[in-house]
Parts: structure tokens; sequence; C-alpha cells
């Protein structure tokens, strides 16, 4: 999620008049930057070595000696900002003030039943010493600002809510008839191109699928994604084998991981985008349907409805019915929406540019 963040926020400083398009030190590996940088064509786009090779022998026998860390590596040079900070001891020398720290979502406290122990407690622990330490803080929605207020109503940050955009790499010179015939999908389609995660909720597209196909108005809908889930190891396979007893193998298709491209071609051209998921931060789903002027079907989720507005058509995340409701009535009608993208590249770019700004 960190990286694809980056990405795209590195191609929306691009819109920025060149004057205000800030320089970017990106602390990584030569891979990692080299994919960053080939990816963005950003032209302020510098690379520092994510030093964190273990000290000479003597200095780390000091350290434990002294019982504090008297040697450490560090960055010796000079930053306006840090974001995305992690604990990284080469960057402890960047003042607190400086950096900025960004939480996704609080997906734990809503929906605790899909993490780990652990995970639980590794997640508030992080988000205590941010609302305790950090000047700084970027939210992707002002739902998730209300989240934050009501599980740590103590935070001593400044918040800034940022709607993040997206830009899309070329993928229209893909031909979609052959997508489409190796994928084995009919000119009409809707599409949920989403992580294989329980809590992405694939089942209750599934049973509107169903519901269609028992009363004679069948459609056909393709899922696409990464088919595991560490937390429930399952659950792919789970929705497979539903498919598979209850015949529905013609109207649900599941394409596996698909090559970014396809996968936004596929997009452009389904009746509809499907967004079920039971939460989210902000959608990375509907914001690549957005930016190619796609309906988009999403669950009612108040975050859902900050990002569509009155462009979305919703369903209750256990509402089949009025999901296949939807599906008809844009398998029939054929809908469009427009969206003025480039004014929601630049808020996200200014936006960002703004808290470097006003520190």
């Amino acid at each position: 999620g960190g990286t694809y963040y980056t990405i795209n926020l590195v191609q929306a400083f691009k819109v920025l008049p060149d004057e205000q398009q800030p320089e970017i030190i990106v602390f990584s590996n030569q891979a990692d930057f080299d994919r960053l940088s080939n990816e963005t064509s950003y032209p302020y786009l510098t690379f520092e070595l994510l030093n964190e090779r273990p000290l000479p022998k003597w200095q780390r026998g000091v350290n434990r000696l002294m019982n504090r860390k008297m040697f450490r590596r560090a960055f010796k040079g000079h930053l306006d900002a840090l974001f995305l900070f992690q604990q990284c001891g080469y960057l402890e020398s960047v003042p607190i003030e400086k950096r900025i720290y960004w939480i996704p979502d609080f997906q734990d406290k809503h929906l605790p039943h899909f993490f780990t122990p652990e995970g639980l407690q590794k997640k508030d622990e992080r988000s205590r010493w941010i609302a305790s330490n950090a000047h700084h803080l970027i939210l992707s929605s002002e739902a998730v600002y209300a989240d934050w207020k009501r599980f740590y109503p103590e935070h001593r940050c400044k918040v800034t809510v940022i709607h993040f955009a997206v830009t899309h790499p070329p993928y229209e010179h893909l031909p979609i008839e052959a997508l489409r015939t190796k994928h084995h999908l009919p000119p009409l389609y809707f599409f949920s191109p989403n992580q294989f995660w329980a809590h992405k909720n694939h089942m209750v597209v599934i049973k509107a699928a169903e519901q269609l196909k028992q009363s004679g108005n069948p459609v056909v809908i393709a899922f696409s994604g990464k088919e595991n889930d560490s937390r429930n190891p399952g659950y792919t396979e789970g929705l497979k084998d539903y498919v598979t007893s209850n015949g529905l193998g013609d109207v649900v298709r599941f394409l596996g991981f698909l090559d970014r491209a396809e996968q936004l071609q596929l997009m452009k051209h389904a009746r509809a985008i499907i967004q079920p998921s039971r939460f989210e931060g902000w959608s990375t789903v509907i914001e690549d349907a957005m930016a190619m002027n796609q309906p988009v079907i999403a669950a009612d989720l108040d975050v859902n409805k900050e990002q569509l507005g009155d462009n979305g058509w919703y369903f209750g995340v256990d509402s089949p019915d009025i999901l296949a409701k939807h599906l008809v009535t844009l398998n029939t009608q054929n809908q469009s929406v427009t969206y003025d993208y480039r004014s929601k590249l630049e808020a996200f770019a200014s936006g960002f540019d703004s808290i470097i700004q006003d520190r």
C-alpha cells in the first residue's frame, strides 16, 4: 500500500507547475528506486541507499557495554520533510517535526476478527506512538479521520485529510477483443478487481450472480487479484468451491493476478466496476474506475459515498438482492459518468505540497 501510494504521489507532482515540483530523495535499495524512476519519469528524483548495514563489531560492543546507542548509522544530509517514516535507525537523525506519517485506515478496529492478536497489538502500538509523538499525520478520508478521533482522542499531531488520486500506465494499446478471448469473457461483463482477502466480500457478488442466473437474467462477473490471504488461507478456495458446487462457472470467472495494463483495459471495457468490500480507507479500485470514467457499484460505506458522491450505485454489504438489481439496470442501460480527474490529481499534489510548505 505504501509503495502504491508513493508511486501515485510522485506521478501527481508532475501536474504541478515546474517551480512547485519538489526534489524527492528516495531512501530504498537500487532496484526499488529504478522501478519508481521508470514508472514515473519524474525529473527531480534522486536516490539514497537506505544504509542499514550492521555497525563494526567494536561499535556494537561499545553500544552493548554502555547499554545505549553510542554509535549508529545516520543520514547526514538535509531534508525539508520525510514521508512514510517507519522505524529505521538510519533516519532517526531527521527531527520528529519534519516527519510526516500516514495511516491508511483502521480496519483492525472495525474488523478485528481478520487479524491475529499479535497483529492487532502491533497496529495499535504504532497508532498510539503516532498519536503521542508525531507532529504531522496524513489521513486519506474524512471517514478515517472520524475513526482517528474516536479511537485516539488524545492525539497531539496536526492531521490533514488528503484524498489520494491515481495515474495509470499505458494500457489502451492492448486489444480488448484479444483480452476477452484470453479470459473467456463476453462483450458485456462486470469486473471486481480486488485482493482475495476475506473483508473484500466477494461472496455477496457471487450470491447476486446466483440470484440473477436463477431468475433468468444472467450476467457475467469477473474477479481478479492475488488469490492468497495469509489470515484466511482457505478463503479463495471456498469461493471457487461454492461457484463449482452451485453451477455458476458460466457466470463467475476467476482471472487470477493480472498484469496491471491488462487489468486496466478490462476495467475500461467492463459494464461497471463492483467494489463490495466490507471496509476501505480510500478505495484504489474506485479511484481507478473514476480515472477512466467508469460506473461503480459499491458497498454503502461512508468512505465510498465520500469518494463517489451521487455517482455511485450503492448496496448493503449483506444485500446481494440490491446488488443484483443494480447489475440488471447497468446490464441493460449503458450508464456513463464523467469526472474532472485532473483536478483530483492537482488537489492530491498541492495538498501534500502545502504540508511541506507549512512546516
